[in-house]
């Protein structure tokens, strides 16, 4: 059985009790052993009034195996793990209750996907966005920029060497889609586009931050294409882990076919969508929508292809 301390954050609720159920199922049964919160709080479960224990009254003790968050998507898990650390809360501990709803998710998974320090590399914000979807720290730069399906093969086939030389302002415009200026710059000879960075010097600083923070034991790959040609050269990286989404049948190993039907879920009707990025607004959408066509966690883990489908 497992023993629950539920840490209350927010007052959305929309995760909390599938979260319990689910973990209840997983786990032979829950224990709810308190309940926590900035302000004192009511909470019960099959009659039972749980315990309400001040914040600065928590410890980090052993009457508690998981130190679950409750509406913890809105405040964000970047911010939740701050406060833990400022409050001496075992950040080992802590759980977000809308990643326990997440297809593929189990107790020993996820706290296996926390501990490996993985850094995930990606030709546009997927990487950004799936690691903040799971609650994981950003251990790679490639965060809230754009390179070419070229320049990123041309990346990945030697990450290091590119990973030495400094980011080169080259030119910045105007983008009508986000509403304000973006700049390119130069690693070496691939371009950059910072394309959710309108303050370029943050954007530097960032990028020069998360490359320092980067695993290189345990990295993952993955873009997305509408070229055949493009999908051969990414099969033919050398990593051990990593997927290219298509939206074409392919016997290349790394290759993860997205149907059409997929993308008709995911996407609606929207004219500024030209049809060579679908394949690209599709994968995004998933992990937004919290609608995953695959299992997240065996993809990160293993870069294994478990389709949901």
């Amino acid at each position: 059985m497992l023993k629950i301390l539920v840490w209350v954050v927010s007052n959305d609720s929309r995760f909390f009790n599938a979260a319990i159920n689910i973990l209840e199922r997983q786990n032979n049964g829950v224990e709810l052993v308190g309940v926590t919160a900035n302000a004192p709080i009511q909470l019960s479960k099959n009659g039972r009034t749980i315990p309400f224990i001040p914040l600065d009254k928590v410890s980090d003790g052993g009457y508690y195996d998981t130190l679950l968050v409750a509406g913890a998507m809105p405040v964000g898990m970047s911010e939740i793990t701050k406060a833990a650390k400022q409050l001496h809360l075992p950040e080992e501990k802590l759980l977000g209750d809308w990643i326990v709803t997440f297809p593929g998710f189990t107790l020993k998974k996820y706290r296996k996907l926390q501990r490996s320090r993985l850094s995930i590399f990606s030709r546009n914000c997927f990487a950004g966005l799936i690691s903040n979807k799971l609650g994981l720290p950003f251990r790679s730069p490639f965060i809230n920029i754009t390179i070419t399906d070229e320049d990123f093969v041309r990346f990945m086939r030697c990450p290091r060497v590119y990973m030495e030389e400094d980011l080169i302002f080259s030119f910045k415009r105007y983008d009508d889609w986000d509403g304000y200026e973006i700049a390119t710059f130069n690693c070496g000879n691939v371009p950059i586009l910072m394309n959710h960075s309108p303050d370029f010097d943050e954007a530097v600083k960032k990028w020069n931050e998360r490359k320092q923070k980067i695993n290189w034991y345990n990295i993952f790959v993955t873009m997305m294409t509408n070229s055949p040609e493009v999908l051969e050269q990414f099969d033919a990286l050398p990593h051990g882990k990593k997927i290219c989404f298509v939206p074409f049948e392919s016997d290349l190993d790394s290759a993860f076919y997205v149907p059409p039907e997929i993308t008709k879920i995911l996407v609606p009707p929207e004219p500024k969508i030209e049809k060579e990025f679908l394949i690209w607004e599709t994968v995004n959408q998933s992990v937004i929508q919290m609608k995953f066509f695959y299992d997240p966690f065996d993809m990160l883990l293993y870069g294994k292809k478990t389709p949901l489908f």
